[in-house]
């Protein structure tokens, strides 16, 4: 059934009379027409770019029935049209990523979407994302709704982040996307330094392979990282507005689905035996990287540059992967999946953590991009 657009707040939807704009599931007929209008001015090309999107959809794990649009269709039997779309991609521990159309291409905005008033088409956005959330939020059959809607915008999409605002989320902190290349040569070179740190006393650092080959189970072992995972949060300066909003359990899920999970490549870190951080790497053969899915550590073992050694020691571990091994490095363990390309090493950062952004520029990190992400918890389960 079609959900007639129009909220409170929102004014009227066109002022045309009689004009029939509602805000639905895309139709199948008309998913090419709304995948040309979600990418918009990414590509010279929509149409074409919007065909090879759908052929690659389902490979990609994309539910298109998940797309919803903001359809007008006129009287005297005109053809309908798509003004707004935002497309819900559910992802691993309950989330689910949020694409939405930006302005249209100039030479649309009067043939085909009319000249409507630029707060009409804000609108229209933020009813499309409500619906959206909505969709995602209510789950499929036995599967669960997703707990926590994100998207992560490029600076320049103002009237998108405007638009998310509006829908009730939350924006942090700007991410800074940064790059080591493998491997690093000169001063501070792979091989300048010992290949194992002296950890401070009380510290042990273990991979989640050495505590299984040790006797822990799968579920000792998740509970240490929850533990770990909860410390490392106190006070935290990166995205401290995501605290509190998922269950731990959904975070760990969410860090294990990025790449190729890999035992070797997830450290604990404990202090007399409790756990009070992690290091979490995960293999991306598509990039042909690793990628540092999360680096934390509880308040009482910070300051003390056990941050800086933990880096280094994993950075260790990926150069090995990925290269000859140098003088120094550690060798690989056995039996995790192989690195070979110039991807390199990357990770993600709050600008705000001012500690952590010195803390890669030191091991030799670079940004090659800045994202803005938005969030909203949705319901309450």
């Amino acid at each position: 059934m079609a959900t007639v657009f129009g909220m409170p707040g929102l004014g009227s939807p066109d002022p045309r009379p009689g004009a029939g704009v509602s805000v639905v599931p895309v139709p199948a007929d008309l998913r090419l027409a709304a995948a040309a209008r979600l990418l918009g001015e990414q590509t010279p090309d929509p149409l074409a770019a919007a065909q090879r999107f759908l052929e690659s959809a389902p490979e990609l794990g994309i539910d298109l029935d998940r797309m919803w649009c903001v359809l007008d269709t006129p009287a005297r039997g005109r053809s309908p049209i798509i003004r707004n779309v935002c497309l819900a991609v559910l992802g691993t521990g309950r989330t689910a990523m949020l694409f939405v159309s930006g302005p249209a291409r100039r030479g649309l905005r009067t043939s085909l979407l009319g000249a409507k008033p630029a707060a009409l088409d804000h609108a229209e956005r933020v009813a499309v994302i409500l619906h959206a959330c909505e969709g995602v939020a209510g789950g499929v059959g036995s599967a669960p709704g997703a707990r926590l809607a994100q998207s992560l915008l490029e600076p320049k999409e103002s009237e998108a982040a405007k638009a998310f605002i509006d829908a009730g989320f939350m924006k942090l902190g700007d991410l800074a996307y940064l790059r080591r290349r493998l491997p690093r040569t000169g001063p501070g070179a792979m091989s300048d330094a010992p290949a194992t740190p002296t950890w401070p006393s009380g510290v042990r650092v273990r991979s989640l392979s050495e505590l299984s080959n040790q006797g822990h189970t799968p579920a000792e072992i998740d509970s240490w990282l929850s533990t770990a995972l909860e410390q490392s949060y106190i006070e935290t300066r990166d995205c401290p507005e995501l605290c509190g909003l998922r269950q731990i359990g959904d975070v760990l899920e969410s860090h294990r689905a990025v790449g190729i999970h890999d035992p070797a490549l997830w450290w604990l870190v404990t202090l007399h035996d409790r756990p009070v951080g992690c290091m979490l790497f995960a293999v991306c053969p598509e990039h042909q990287s690793v990628e540092l899915v999360y680096l934390g550590l509880g308040p009482e073992i910070r300051g003390q540059g056990l941050g800086s050694a933990l880096l280094d020691f994993g950075v260790r571990r990926v150069h090995a992967m990925a290269v000859e091994p140098a003088v120094g490095a550690l060798p690989p363990e056995p039996g995790h999946p192989s690195v070979s390309g110039s991807g390199g090493l990357t990770c993600a950062v709050d600008t705000r953590n001012a500690a952590a952004m010195r803390l890669y520029r030191k091991a030799g990190f670079e940004r090659f991009a800045t994202r803005v992400p938005m969030v909203r918890r949705l319901g309450t389960s």
